[in-house]
Formats: C-alpha cells, structure tokens, sequence
C-alpha cells in the first residue's frame, strides 16, 4: 500500500513541475520551456564598458572597432568627426564620470541577469514561438529617467544609471522633475520587469485611436499579465510597482472600485482626464485617497485579463494578447470581484 501512495506522490510532483500554474496564469509544460531554454543563451553586450575602454587618444579608431558590435549606437560613419567630439564630451562629462564608476561598483558583472533573462526568453518563445529574442546592451544614458528602457526591434537597451538604487545621491538632483514614488523604482529588482512592460507593446494588439478608459485597462491589464507570465517568480509588487500595503488596499476594495466606475458609466468614457486618472502614472488614484495605488484602472484591468484566462482555459496567452475587442475580453472573462 505504501509503494502505491508514494507513487501518487511522485506522479502529482512530476505532473505539476511539467504542467504548473499559478491561479490568473497560463499553463505552462516546464518540460517543454526546459527544452527551449537549451537553444537561448542570452550575452549582454554592455556598450559604456566598451566606450570606456577605448584609448582617449585615438578616439575615431576606437569607435570605428565598435562599429560591428554596437552598430546601433555609433552608426554608419562613427569616424564622423563631428560624431567623434559629441561622444569625447560625453566621456568628459563630470557627471557620465561619475554613473559610469557607480555603475561598474553596482553591477560589476551581468552574469545572473543573463540567467534570469534566459529563463524569461525561453518562456516567451513558449507563448510566442515566433518571437525573435533581442539582443540585450546595457549603456548610461546620463539620467535619462524618461526611458531606462528602450526597446526597438531586436534591440533592448538597459540605461544601468537609472537603476542605482533609491538612495543613489545623483538622483536628489532631478530635483522635482521625477516624483519620489517614482525615484522608488530607480533599483536593481525592477530591470526585468521594465524590460517586458516595453517589449509587451511588440506582442500586444492595440488601437492607435484613443479608446475609451475600458480599451486602456485593458491595454494596461495585458502588459502587466504578459510580464508575469515571462517573470512567473516576481512579486506583484515589481509587476504593479507600488508598496504591499496599496495593493492590499486594491484587494480589500475591488469590488468597490469596480462598482465605481459601472455607477459613474466611466468604463466608455473617452473623457483624456477620467482616462488619465485611473490609468496613468500617479502615486496614488486621487478619487480613491492617498492610501489607494496609482493608475488603480490598469490594476482592474489587470484582474479581468487572470480572469479571462481562468475562464478560457482552452485558449492560448497570446489569444488574448491579440483580441481588440476590449468588450468581449470583459464579457468572456466573466469578472466579477468579489464583495
């Protein structure tokens, strides 16, 4: 008898390490992500480390060297002698002085992250078998905090300044610019989930025209369900950047914020301000109060995305990542928070 309940054990073990889920997530056949992940071996080419290294004196040369590994940054004619002095200024350049020795006392070597994106990759070929893996670069951007991450084709690029930590005393200097709650995601854990928000766009249908605020929930809701199902082992609060306690507030009052927006008929609006209040940037959703989270309508749009893929288990991820029809992705997952 106790042969046989052991091999109930052993087959519910291998069964759920080849076919696991987690409520809200596709399926997933490790077996089969194991097998795609022996065919990705993700090498980060880190372009500030190869700019630095080149011998000041010869500049031109040195960049033309670069030229057939980092071709996306130096261009077709890097020898330009105009294109030689902006990058000799930027070398130059106190503060690009200081990034760069942060940056190689924070992130000396990339090894793990490249572990971390293989195992990422290797999923989203799972879901997406056409997609094409980018190459991944890592640069200094000198704060350019409107894009840490920039995304283009087959191209990703990390601005590593903009992930020093919190804390990082070049940061204080964006002075009102950059709010603090944003400032918050200026670290090292929030890398990946940046780089699949942005690639999100690549897998994603959407209409160019301005929708109504239940197209941009929904819109909100698949690139926060994209992300996790690339990073199955990250914290909803990397995912949905805000602190434990907003999101437990979102949980604790679904049901009230969903009966919100059907009461004040929001959902349809295409009104720019109702649209941005509940689904844009913001440290918290102001007709909700302080102790509430940012755009709290993407958050919902997010809950109707895990409950549509609960309810259509005989469909794929990327079927809803290509549906346009915000209504029938609402109607077909069936939502209903509950009280």
């Amino acid at each position: 008898m106790k042969y046989l309940v052991w091999g109930i054990l052993i087959f519910n073990l291998i069964f759920f390490a080849c076919n696991w889920k987690k409520p809200g997530k596709p399926v997933v056949n490790q077996s089969e992500v194991n097998q795609i992940q022996k065919t990705i071996d993700v090498k980060i080419k880190r372009y500030e480390q190869a700019l630095n290294n080149i011998a000041k004196d010869n500049l031109s040369a040195g960049l033309v060297a670069l030229q057939k590994d980092y071709y996306f940054f130096v261009g077709d004619n890097p020898s330009d002698s105009a294109n030689v002095e902006q990058i000799r200024n930027y070398l130059n350049d106190k503060i690009i002085k200081q990034l760069y020795l942060e940056v190689q006392k924070q992130y000396p070597d990339l090894s793990a992250m490249e572990k971390e994106f293989s195992a990422s990759f290797s999923l989203l070929k799972y879901y997406f078998p056409q997609a094409n893996i980018p190459q991944v670069y890592t640069a200094i951007t000198g704060l350019y905090y409107e894009m840490p991450i920039m995304f283009h084709d087959t191209t990703l690029i990390i601005a590593l300044d903009m992930y020093l930590g919190k804390n990082y005393k070049l940061y204080r200097q964006l002075g009102t610019e950059v709010p603090q709650y944003i400032i918050q995601r200026f670290s090292r854990e929030y890398i990946l989930a940046d780089c699949f928000k942005e690639m999100s766009y690549q897998y994603i249908k959407y209409k160019d025209i301005q929708g109504t605020l239940l197209d941009e929930m929904i819109l909100e809701g698949k690139r926060l369900l994209f992300t996790e199902a690339v990073l199955p082992h990250l914290g909803d609060t990397v995912i949905y950047p805000y602190s434990s306690e907003k999101i437990q507030w979102a949980i604790n009052n679904e049901a009230s914020i969903w009966g919100h927006l059907i009461e004040k008929k929001y959902l349809y609006s295409k009104d720019k301000v109702i649209i941005r209040k509940f689904v844009r940037e913001a440290p918290f959703t102001s007709i909700f109060g302080k102790q509430s989270p940012g755009k709290v309508g993407a958050w919902i749009g997010w809950q109707i995305c895990k409950s549509w893929i609960e309810k259509n288990p005989d469909k794929s991820l990327k079927d809803l990542m290509t549906e346009l029809d915000a209504q029938k992705i609402l109607t077909e997952s069936k939502y209903k928070p509950k009280k």
